[in-house]
């Protein structure tokens, strides 16, 4: 059961993730309710308050002018930590290598981290079948497959690691019939 301290700090983290990307200017892609789903996934399975509020934040570096200090001074060092491991380094060209950084930034932060990017790309996998390109789509694949065989060390025993692997291929049929 979650107590209603927990819930004002979602609460909060949920205010600050629409009034960030409202101040951002147009997002093509529905970010709120992405991170939305992405939170709930993680509050639903009962993950600890730092790691659900750093969910709902999670793409708030990469999509707003919000910076990781921004974050930290709001939600303090642990949530601002998480976000900043799931966002991506935007000095990186290549599709597949920002996202293995990504990655490798979760892992090196651990299990809270790992969980979070786990969430976003359950959520995300749902998409993969429109991908604009095949190249994309094999990109996609192979990313969701690297993180899957690299995160089972984190969270290999979790519930969430399962319908990853269970999903993948799904997802590959997904693509391979689009």
């Amino acid at each position: 059961m979650r107590d209603a301290t927990e819930d004002e700090e979602i609460e909060r983290a949920l205010q600050y993730l629409v009034h960030s990307f409202e101040a951002s200017g147009d997002n093509p892609k529905p970010v709120v309710l992405h991170s939305t789903r992405v939170g709930m996934d993680l509050y639903d399975r009962g993950y600890e308050e730092a790691t659900v509020v750093a969910g709902f934040l999670h793409d708030l570096i990469e999509d707003t002018d919000v910076t990781a200090d921004k974050i930290r001074s709001r939600f303090g060092p642990e949530v601002a930590d998480i976000v900043a491991a799931a966002s991506f380094d935007p000095s990186i060209d290549d599709y597949l290598e920002r996202h293995y950084d990504i990655y490798d930034s979760c892992f090196a932060l651990g299990r809270p981290a790992v969980l979070v990017k786990a969430a976003d790309i359950l959520d995300n996998s749902d998409y993969y079948g429109l991908a604009a390109s095949d190249e994309l789509a094999q990109q996609l694949l192979a990313k969701m497959d690297y993180f899957i065989e690299k995160s089972e060390p984190y969270i290999g025993d979790e519930a969430i690691h399962a319908e990853l692997a269970e999903k993948l291929p799904a997802v590959r049929e997904q693509i391979e019939d689009s």
